[in-house]
């Protein structure tokens, strides 16, 4: 009886010990990736977290549905914001290219999922703007959003193209089992101002107001923005809190300045912050 007891309680502890191996490996497949690359570099926040700044690469996070944030460092770009999806066991990959505005700004997400059927593989491509031609290794395969099942296991070179928008390039790999989700948006191209005629130049001027006093010096006068304007914020950096915005051709008080090219202003009586030097011109 003792001896049939004793071989119930070593069955007992071999299962348990099964159990708990098959549960942490369970556990370690539920982990989920994420790179982020960035032009300009960027502060990355996942759900509010700071987690680094770009380039940044984790394979340990948990899986599922996030708000990714890229804060550029530099003043002139504007922060980037998403919902993203991190699933079991693959890689989510997010490349963003900063411009001067947001049309002017491009980017990608890659993301992998599991299809029931391990021999199979798929591509599928979405886009912003939408009817953007696609070409995969070269040949055209239709326009966005596009779902394609014949796509090779492997490398591949997609091309994206629109007439006004700059053609962008993404390097992808398929794998079998997994269904690849490229979610792209494309830059516009830059856009020539219209030229203006010498006499509607000349009656422009004579319609221009005079010229306001020149303020007491050492003052400040803001340069042209990409935006029209230029945040004022209470610390000499881009995560200082937004007091105000300033605007182009307005002249300022000046009060100090940092070795990091930051100026300390008076935009109202009795009221202090700091702006780019990037985009301010100093009379001393």
């Amino acid at each position: 009886m003792k001896k049939l007891f004793l071989f119930a309680v070593i069955i007992l502890l071999i299962v348990g010990g099964a159990l708990v191996i098959r549960s942490r490996l369970l556990q370690g497949q539920q982990k989920a990736g994420l790179q982020v690359n960035s032009d300009p570099q960027a502060t990355i926040f996942l759900e509010g977290k700071h987690l680094g700044q770009t380039p940044y690469s984790n394979k340990e996070l948990k899986p599922g549905e996030f708000t990714l944030k890229l804060v550029p460092e530099s003043e002139i770009f504007f922060p980037w914001e998403q919902k993203i999806k991190l699933n079991p066991g693959t890689l989510t990959v997010v490349d963003r290219q900063f411009g001067e505005i947001e049309e002017s700004s491009s980017g990608e997400i890659l993301t992998l999922e599991t299809l029931v059927n391990k021999n199979l593989l798929s591509l599928a491509i979405i886009s912003t703007p939408n009817d953007v031609i696609v070409k995969v290794d070269g040949t055209r395969r239709g326009s966005t959003p596009v779902s394609l099942e014949d796509v090779t296991e492997g490398d591949h070179l997609v091309s994206l193209s629109l007439p006004g928008f700059v053609e962008k390039e993404i390097k992808a790999k398929t794998i079998l089992g997994r269904k690849l989700i490229i979610n792209a948006k494309l830059a516009k191209e830059s856009i020539e101002t219209e030229e203006v005629s010498p006499e509607a130049k000349k009656e422009a001027e004579e319609k221009e107001p005079e010229k306001e006093k020149e303020p007491e010096r050492p003052y400040v006068t803001i340069k042209e923005t990409p935006t029209g304007w230029l945040r004022v914020r209470e610390g000499p950096t881009t995560n200082d809190a937004e007091l105000t915005k300033v605007k182009p051709g307005e002249k300022y008080k000046f009060l100090e300045a940092t070795e990091t090219g930051w100026y300390k202003i008076e935009y109202e009586e009795g009221k202090e912050g700091w702006i780019s030097g990037k985009y301010a011109t100093k009379y001393e």
